[in-house]
């Protein structure tokens, strides 16, 4: 009777594991485990499976556009999400996931419009506040995420990385002072948040105090030995320190790792500068413009390149643009 009773409870959990609710779970589950692994093609495979049984299952939809993410194939990424919430318009992780996706691909106004959805739906979620912040930061509109920024750590007082990200928006707005102290509190928080060490050290680099600037970075590299962005900071350390040969590496090293950085190319481009060949430094700074057209100090630098070859409607051009940008110039010629 004993062994009988068994048998039959084995029969109902190998019922119940035919059954195609429990299937795609588990085909969830499976992709969830590869994904986790960045076994992409494992993840997608399981995640397909589920699919089969249910074409709107959003779970798995919206991880296999996880997936795409994940492996920097943005636009497919966008079509799962899309299509996780035409079967679920209110599904919030499609929602958010969809955001990101946007603002890697610079769609900033569609990334908003999905944020401020999630606002309305989700109103005391530091995430959401948090990442109107990046997009606001990315759309240059700094006194918005200043407040997008206060707005989530009224919610979460203690992260590193929301604290972070608001000291860089005020090292934008040179507010250095107020930058240097939100970035010194993320680093109480955690001492290895490498990011906080390369911001304060553009701080560093605007007072001019290049060797604490080189302290800095390399702390952050220290962390995070191949960032580009790091790497591309440093090379600039470099190049104010006249230590071009340092400083032509560090760049190089950074446009190998990511091709699109357009603060490397602004950087490579005032490196030829400095070595005299003004050609090469102009296709290489109005490049760092077309690649980011926020990119800092690149038409400054322009217009110092044009000034040097005696070049003045576009130098003055250029330093037109910087000074719309807040950015300061110094220049001996008189530009209207």
């Amino acid at each position: 009777m004993k062994h009988t009773c068994i048998l039959f409870l084995l029969g109902i959990l190998i019922s119940c594991g035919n059954d195609p609710e429990t299937q795609k779970q588990r085909f969830l589950i499976r992709g969830n485990e590869a994904l986790q692994e960045q076994n992409y093609r494992d993840a997608t495979r399981f995640y397909e499976e589920a699919l089969k049984i249910d074409p709107c299952y959003t779970p798995a939809i919206n991880n296999l556009g996880t997936v795409y993410f994940r492996q920097n194939q943005y636009v497919q990424a966008s079509l799962q999400y899309d299509k996780a919430l035409e079967c679920d318009p209110e599904n919030m992780d499609a929602v958010l996931n969809r955001a990101n996706t946007f603002y890697e691909l610079n769609d900033l106004y569609r990334a908003l419009d999905d944020l401020e959805f999630a606002q309305r739906k989700m109103p005391d979620t530091s995430t959401v506040y948090f990442r109107l912040g990046l997009v606001h930061t990315k759309m240059r509109k700094f006194n918005n995420a200043i407040d997008d920024f206060n707005k989530a750590l009224v919610l979460d007082p203690d992260n590193a990385e929301t604290l972070i990200n608001r000291g860089t928006v005020k090292y934008y707005l040179k507010k250095y002072d107020e930058a240097e102290a939100d970035l010194k509190t993320a680093l109480q928080i955690d001492p290895l948040e490498a990011n906080a060490y390369n911001a304060l050290s553009l701080i560093a680099i605007e007072r001019n105090e290049f060797v604490e600037a080189l302290e800095l970075v390399n702390k952050a590299l220290g962390l995070e030995p191949g960032q580009p962005y790091f790497l591309n900071n440093r090379g600039f350390i470099h190049l104010e320190m006249n230590e071009l040969d340092k400083a032509k590496e560090d760049i190089n090293r950074s446009v190998t790792i990511d091709p699109e950085n357009a603060w490397a190319y602004r950087n490579k481009g005032w490196y030829y500068f400095k070595k005299g060949n003004n050609d090469d430094a102009i296709k290489l700074l109005q490049r760092a413009a077309k690649l980011d057209p926020f990119v800092d100090k690149a038409y400054y630098f322009l217009g110092r390149v044009y000034e040097q070859m005696n070049d003045t409607y576009n130098a003055c051009e250029n330093y037109k643009i910087a000074r719309e940008r807040q950015e300061k110039v110094i220049t001996a010629l008189d530009c209207i």
